[in-house]
C-alpha cells in the first residue's frame, strides 16, 4: 500500500462545503494583513505628519517596516510549533495577535506605541503566513488545490487592500477627519480576525499531521468523514520515524528555493510599502488611498483572476515565470521611459500608472500567488517538516521585504526613481531565470507526489 492511497479520499474528492468553509475561514487572515499593510502604506504620510517625523528617518522607516521584523519570530514559533504539537494546537492564535494589533494600534498616543502595536500584529502575520497555506493545502483535493492556495492572495489579499483604501477615501464624506480617521480605520482591521478566532480554533487536526506524525488512524477517517462524507477504514500504520533532521538536510534544496523565490519577489517591488509615497508622488498621484485602490482594481484583481484560471492547468512553475519576467519588463521600461516624464507633463501620471499597473497585473499572474501564496513551501516538502520549512520560508520572505524597505528608499532618494526601479526589473530577470531553471512542477499532484514523500515510503506495517 502505498502512502498516496491513504490520502486518496482526500486527493480524489470535489470541491464542496467543507473546502469552501475552509477556504473563507483560512483567507480571512489573508484579508486582514492585507488591510493593515495597505492601511500603513497609504496613511505614512498623514502618521508622518501626526507624529512630526522626517521622510527616511529611522522611526519613519520603522514606522514602515516595524510588522516585518515580528513577522519572522512569529513565522519561526508557529511553524515549530505546529510542527511537534500539531496544526490545530496553535491555529487561531495567530488571528488573535492580528485582532490585537489592530485595536490596540486605534488608541496608541504616540509613535513608539503605535510601532508596538505594528510588531504585535506582525507576529500574526508570521503566523498566519504559516498557518493558513498548511492548514488549506493538508485538507485540499489534489484538482483544486493550487486554486485554493492562490485564492488568498490572487482574491482575498487585493479585497482587503481595496477595504483600506476605499475606508479612507469614504470616512472624510462623513465628516470623519485628521487623527480620528487614521484611527478608526486601523481599530475596523481588528473586526475581521476576531470574528474567525473561534472558528480556527474549531478546524479538525490535519488529515496529514494525524496519520504521518501523531498516528492516529481512528481520528484521521472521522476527518475524512467529515471533508468527504464518505466512511473510510484504513488498516495501517504510516507514522513518519525519519528523524527531523534527516529530512531539513535532504529537503534543504527546496526550502532554499521557496525561500529565495520568495525573497526575489520582495527585490523585484518599487517600493513596498513606500510604494504610495515614494512612487505615486513621483508621478503626480499625490492622494496615496487613489493610487492604492487604482492599481489593486485595474492591475491586481484581473491578475489574481489570470492566476486562478491557470495554476492548475498550465501550473505552478510557468506562471511564477511568466510573471517575474512581465513584472521585470513592466519595471524596465517604466525606468527608461519616467526620466521624459515631468510632473508638469499632463501623460505623466497615466503613462506612470499605466506601467506599474503592468507590474502589478504581472504580480498577481506569478509570484503573489505561486511563491507568495506558499504554494512552493507547502507541496515540495514531507509533513514530517511542513511546519518547520513553512516558517524558514516566511522568515526568509520577510527579511526579504525588510531588505527591499532598505534598499530601495536608498536607491531612490541617492540615485532616483529610474535607478531604484530599473534594480527590481533586472531582478525580476534574473528571479524568471531561477524559476525555469530549479523549480519543479506540482501541478495536480498530491502533496505526497510533489513533495516525493510517496516514492520514498511503502506502507506495509498492518495496525
Amino acid at each position: 500500500m502505498k502512502l498516496r492511497d491513504i490520502f486518496k479520499p482526500l486527493d480524489d474528492s470535489n470541491f464542496n462545503v467543507y473546502h469552501a468553509k475552509s477556504l473563507l475561514i483560512t483567507t480571512l487572515g489573508m484579508f486582514t494583513i492585507s488591510y493593515n499593510t495597505t492601511f500603513i502604506a497609504v496613511a505614512l504620510l498623514e502618521l508622518k505628519k501626526e507624529f512630526g517625523l522626517v521622510a527616511g528617518s529611522p522611526l519613519y522607516v520603522l514606522l514602515g517596516t516595524a510588522s516585518f521584523w515580528t513577522a519572522i519570530v512569529g513565522a519561526i514559533l508557529f511553524g515549530v510549533t505546529s510542527n511537534f504539537k500539531g496544526r490545530r494546537a496553535v491555529y487561531g492564535y495567530e488571528a488573535l495577535l492580528l485582532s490585537l494589533g489592530s485595536l490596540l494600534g486605534a488608541f496608541t498616543q504616540n509613535v513608539y506605541e503605535l510601532i508596538l502595536t505594528q510588531m504585535l500584529f506582525g507576529l500574526g502575520i508570521g503566523g498566519d503566513f504559516v498557518m493558513s497555506p498548511i492548514v488549506l493545502g493538508e485538507f485540499a483535493n489534489k484538482k483544486d488545490k493550487g486554486k485554493l492556495l492562490a485564492f488568498a492572495v490572487g482574491v482575498t489579499g487585493p479585497l482587503g487592500s481595496i477595504a483600506s483604501a476605499a475606508t479612507l477615501l469614504g470616512l472624510p464624506l462623513i465628516g470623519i477627519h485628521g487623527d480620528l480617521l487614521w484611527r478608526l480605520v486601523l481599530g475596523l482591521g481588528a473586526i475581521i480576525p476576531r470574528s474567525v478566532i473561534y472558528l480556527r480554533r474549531k478546524v479538525p487536526e490535519s488529515p496529514r499531521y494525524l496519520v504521518r506524525i501523531k498516528g492516529d488512524m481512528k481520528r484521521y477517517q472521522e476527518v475524512v468523514k467529515q471533508v468527504t462524507n464518505n466512511d473510510l477504514t484504513v488498516a495501517a500504520n504510516a507514522v513518519d520515524k525519519t528523524p527531523v533532521l534527516f529530512y531539513l538536510r535532504k529537503y534543504a534544496k527546496y526550502i532554499a528555493i521557496a525561500g529565495i523565490l520568495w525573497f526575489l519577489d520582495h527585490m523585484v517591488n518599487p517600493g513596498g510599502v513606500f510604494e504610495p509615497a515614494l512612487v505615486g508622488e513621483s508621478i503626480g498621484i499625490k492622494n496615496t488611498a487613489i493610487f492604492s485602490l487604482v492599481l489593486t482594481l485595474a492591475a491586481s484583481i484581473p491578475g489574481g483572476a489570470v492566476s486562478l484560471l491557470l495554476i492548475d492547468k498550465w501550473g505552478r512553475k510557468p506562471l511564477e515565470a511568466v510573471g517575474f519576467a512581465g513584472m521585470a519588463i513592466s519595471l524596465v521600461l517604466f525606468a527608461a521611459v519616467k526620466p521624459q516624464l515631468t510632473l508638469s507633463n499632463p501623460i505623466t501620471p497615466i503613462v506612470g500608472m499605466l506601467l506599474l499597473g503592468g507590474y502589478h497585473f504581472w504580480h498577481n499572474v506569478g509570484p503573489a500567488n505561486v511563491s507568495a501564496a506558499g504554494v512552493f513551501n507547502v507541496e515540495l516538502t514531507p509533513t514530517k517538516i511542513r511546519g518547520i520549512a513553512s516558517g524558514i520560508v516566511v522568515a526568509i520572505d520577510r527579511m526579504g521585504a525588510l531588505v527591499n524597505s532598505a534598499i530601495f528608499p536608498f536607491l531612490f532618494f541617492n540615485f532616483g526613481l529610474p535607478v531604484a526601479v530599473g534594480v527590481g526589473g533586472a531582478l525580476g530577470i534574473i528571479a524568471a531565470i531561477v524559476t525555469l531553471l530549479v523549480v519543479p512542477e506540482t501541478k495536480q499532484k498530491s502533496l505526497e507526489e510533489s513533495s516525493y514523500e510517496d516514492m520514498w515510503f511503502n506502507v506495509e506495517n498492518p495496525l
